[in-house]
């Protein structure tokens, strides 16, 4: 039973409301950002309205509650607003088990704080600014760390029963309220963008859906991208319910009954936008959540399902995805995103004719290769 655990928080984490009014003019662009470079920032409580949100990781046992966020200023038009991903926890089992800096470091269910491999200075992929290849390299970018468990959508504090010792503690779902104070910052610091991707790998592709209606009440005039990287939103019928009590999420009211599929709602409330999603075709990660959530022979089952939903998200013009072969997890941060093609296309093209509105299709691998009989965990 431990081995089985363990392999699924080893691949949980290894790989990877109401609209905010425009501050003033004057008020954009009041902290000098130097070009081209990563500037971190800690992450300060702001009042929206009447509430306050004050930024923090999970604060879960062991781990350092302290939050901050990681910026770029680039020379083009465009912001790329990167939510990072990190598994995720929703009960007494999945709670029990953080990754953390010390202690369990190699598996966990969830990151429960600010990791040094979080420097987005150490990434690949769409990070690397000095590939001319990489279509958003000149592009400002707002990376958004992941620690609170609840794919960055959370605005509660949760008590769980440690499974080990029996010990109740607490856990700080917080992911919402920190997209919130980095928003509001970012609106009063940086350029308005002319064309923005909003993306996120894993469990950030979640937060990139979440926060999207946001996004664009921030940035309405934008010419606007959504991609999900490994994020096909694959579970059990009663898992929304069980997560936006836990983590006291409340979807934005046009997602509201649609938590299913918010992919397809949003394409077709911003008909004008292009809405994409990458997976592999057998991904061993979010195979692995689905079977935490009680799910037999989650291999197979998590393939049909992805298969069944993306085929539906593709009735929507604005909607386009690639499935890639294999079945690894994410590709945004990862050396595929330059060399994987498996989908009948490079996906660096795909990606290029995505961002810059030339026509990305719909791409899948020929030969995909069947789910594995048995999953392993």
């Amino acid at each position: 039973m431990k081995s089985w655990l363990a392999a699924i928080a080893l691949l949980a984490v290894g790989a990877c409301a109401s609209p905010i009014a425009a501050p003033p003019a004057e008020a954009r662009e009041s902290v000098s950002l130097p070009v081209g470079e990563w500037t971190q920032i800690t992450a300060e409580p702001v009042m929206l309205g009447l509430e306050r949100f004050t930024p923090t990781c999970s604060d879960a046992p062991g781990a350092d509650p302290a939050y901050s966020f990681w910026v770029r200023r680039g020379t083009g038009d465009g912001l790329v607003i990167f939510f990072d991903g990190g598994g995720a926890c929703w009960d007494d089992l999945t709670c029990s088990v953080p990754w953390l800096a010390t202690g369990r470091s190699d598996d966990g269910f969830y990151k429960a704080e600010i990791l040094p491999t979080d420097n987005p200075n150490r990434f690949g992929g769409i990070f690397v600014m000095n590939d001319e290849r990489n279509p958003v390299r000149d592009w400002s970018f707002i990376y958004v760390p992941y620690c609170t468990g609840d794919v960055h959508l959370g605005s509660n504090s949760q008590t769980y029963t440690d499974v080990d010792s029996g010990e109740p503690f607490e856990i700080e779902h917080r992911g919402g309220d920190n997209f919130r104070a980095i928003l509001q910052w970012a609106r009063r610091n940086m350029a308005t963008p002319e064309r923005l991707l909003v993306t996120g790998s894993s469990a950030g592709a979640y937060g990139a859906i979440g926060h999207y209606i946001r996004i664009r009440d921030a940035y309405p005039n934008a010419s606007a991208v959504l991609l999900g990287d490994a994020g096909q939103g694959v579970t059990t019928p009663n898992f929304y319910d069980l997560r936006n009590a836990r983590w006291g999420y409340e979807p934005p009211r046009a997602l509201r009954g649609v938590d299913t599929d918010s992919v397809a709602r949003l394409a077709e409330l911003y008909p004008n936008d292009r809405f994409a999603q990458f997976t592999t075709a057998n991904d061993r990660t979010q195979a692995a959540f689905y079977a935490l959530m009680g799910v037999d022979d989650a291999c197979r089952a998590w393939r049909e399902k992805m298969t069944r939903d993306l085929t539906a998200r593709q009735a929507a013009s604005n909607f386009r995805s690639y499935v890639g072969a294999g079945d690894a997890h994410t590709i945004l941060r990862a050396p595929g995103f330059y060399t994987d093609a498996s989908g009948g296309e490079p996906f660096l093209h795909w990606f290029a004719a995505l961002v810059n509105g030339a026509g990305a299709e719909n791409r899948a691998c020929v030969d995909c290769l069947p789910p594995p009989s048995r999953c392993g965990f």
